[in-house]
């Protein structure tokens, strides 16, 4: 087995590496659930779930086109996962629910990737933890305001 030790001449690198493991191996965990989903499924369901339940709000949350969106959408209904319904608000406005199956599966993803991100900082120490996490989530934040402003 070859192993890539990782040499990285910069921040911005590792950074770029990290990243794609980290989703590689986010990738493999929803793929091996007893129903598999997909990162771009889990993320709608989970945005369903959280209360973001028109097309428009998911567009904006994923910095995806309406015909993109709306494709996802289509399959998840297909599948059982979500179901159609109007706004209370606005009758020609849709507004998306999930099923059971739906929230079961994005269920039992959350406890797949919260058991992942434990074991992921296990052996981290909390003071090293303390000071990992303010500039990573301002490197977060950063690239959340960049794909903002496209």
């Amino acid at each position: 087995m070859i192993i890539d030790t990782g040499s990285f001449d910069s921040l911005g690198e590792l950074l770029l590496a990290l990243g794609g493991r980290l989703t590689r191996l986010q990738t493999e965990i929803l793929a091996s659930l007893e129903q598999p989903l997909t990162i771009r499924q889990y993320r709608i369901l989970s945005r369903v779930g959280a209360g973001h339940t028109s097309l428009t709000a998911l567009c904006k949350l994923a910095h995806r086109n309406p015909s993109t969106m709306s494709e996802s959408v289509d399959k998840l209904v297909n599948q059982g996962f979500l179901i159609r319904g109007t706004a209370d608000t606005s009758r020609r406005m849709m507004r998306l629910e999930l099923t059971a199956k739906g929230r079961k599966a994005c269920d039992a993803a959350d406890r797949a990737l919260e058991k992942f991100t434990r074991e992921l900082t296990a052996d981290i120490p909390p003071e090293l933890e303390e000071q990992l996490l303010p500039a990573l989530t301002k490197t977060y934040l950063v690239i959340q305001a960049d794909l903002d402003d496209r």
